[in-house]
């Protein structure tokens, strides 16, 4: 009996209710912005040639490239932070779409061109394939944890 005692993990501080939204929400956001990247340099390196690729209009490969990762982006990052804030809310994840909306589609209602090479239906279509997808994600994964604990 003592030895049970002695062996038994001791038991974890209480975490403030902050915490895990915030680490969900943060690394939510750095899982978006690092496929994102990866896949805007691979689509770049396939289609970007010659010296004035980036002066002139972007090729219909790099755009389409370009949307094809923010879209993986948004959803894993979605999925990522529903993930870590399993069991809560989906308030986390709705704020991670809403990052990331405003991020893309904040300088084109401004009229302020973040890209001048990219086509003018892109930055609010990327905002709203970001929206959606980090939705989905977190949808997903919502209906794999419920599926999981049914079992």
């Amino acid at each position: 009996m003592r030895d049970r005692e002695m062996t038994a993990p001791p038991p974890t501080p209480p975490t403030s209710t902050f915490v895990r939204p915030a680490i969900g929400l943060l690394a939510g956001i750095g899982v978006s912005l690092l496929v994102i990247a990866i896949g805007t340099v691979i689509a770049g390196v396939f289609t970007l040639r010659g010296p004035d690729a980036l002066t002139t209009a972007f090729p219909a490969g790099y755009v389409w490239g370009k949307l094809v990762a923010a879209t993986v982006g948004a959803f894993a990052g979605g999925f990522t932070t529903s993930r870590i804030t399993a069991g809560r809310s989906m308030y986390t994840s709705l704020v991670l779409a809403l990052i990331l909306f405003v991020a893309a589609g904040g300088p084109a209602l401004r009229g302020i061109a973040a890209f001048p090479n990219d086509p003018t239906w892109f930055p609010l279509t990327l905002a709203a394939v970001e929206l959606l997808a980090v939705l989905a994600g977190a949808l997903l994964e919502r209906r794999m944890d419920g599926a999981g604990a049914a079992r």
